[in-house]
């Protein structure tokens, strides 16, 4: 049976709706580009990097209609600068070191701790629900923005002022040697000792598998030629050799 249809007005009024996006008024817009420090010659390409994926459906948009295509751009546009940045910061170091520093500036907290000093959730545009749902220590929301609003710096401006701002509201000062994400791999934490000493990369060998079948034990040995080595147990051999890395990070680091 064949619905009927709304009334004409009712249609209008949703096509209207549809074939909107959401806009920053004058005065919002300026403050923002203030702060950013950078003014921008189209500024639909700033209200797009600001609609929030929660917007879709009330305006009825497709893929391009929110920032996650924008964000997808900007994250590769943040990696390629904070790359080039850090290979000119450092002519000296290897590549295990700028990768620690890379993966710490470019991850999402730091974005969202970008975002956060421009108070750029202020400007989202986004539903009523995830305005009210501040999140207390990551707020994706504001780390997406960030990137995508580096891709609508990049697509006005270009490379060249997307690179200023990222100087401007990125620190890079203040990067040292001892900068130690807890959460990392142990694995990947001696590759980057390895990499910062100049040394040979780490070797992993199972010495002893024990055990039943069904629950066996590896004993693996880490060691890294000319420092030391390590052995240590896991009911697998990728957990046996975080450990192992583990406990030779912890020799190694003491001498």
């Amino acid at each position: 049976m064949k619905r009927p249809s709304r009334p004409k007005r009712t249609r209008l009024r949703a096509a209207a709706k549809a074939a909107s996006q959401p806009t920053l008024s004058r005065e919002k817009q300026t403050k923002l580009e203030t702060a950013i420090g950078y003014r921008f010659k189209d500024s639909e390409l700033l209200n797009h990097s600001l609609i929030h994926p929660s917007l879709i459906d009330e305006f009825k948009g497709g893929a391009g209609f929110s920032n996650q295509r924008m964000e997808f751009l900007g994250d590769r546009v943040l990696g390629l600068i904070v790359a080039e940045i850090l290979i000119n910061k450092y002519p000296k170091e290897r590549e295990g070191f700028m990768t620690k520093h890379f993966h710490n500036l470019v991850s999402g907290q730091t974005c969202a701790e970008v975002g956060t000093a421009l108070s750029l959730r202020d400007y989202l545009f986004m539903d009523s629900t995830m305005k009210s749902n501040i999140p207390n220590k990551y707020d994706k929301a504001v780390a997406d923005a960030v990137e995508a609003l580096i891709a609508a710096i990049y697509l006005d401006g270009g490379l060249d002022s997307a690179e200023r701002f990222i100087k401007k509201c990125w620190t890079f000062d203040s990067l040292t040697k001892d900068v130690i994400d807890p959460n990392t791999n142990p694995k990947t934490r001696l590759s980057d000792w390895c990499g910062a000493n100049r040394s040979a990369y780490a070797v992993y060998e199972t010495i002893e598998t024990s055990g039943p079948p069904h629950n066996p034990i590896f004993t693996v040995k880490a060691s890294v030629e000319g420092h030391g080595e390590a052995t240590a147990k896991g009911g697998n051999k990728a957990e046996a050799e975080r450990a192992a890395a583990s406990a030779l990070l912890d020799l190694l680091e003491k001498t």
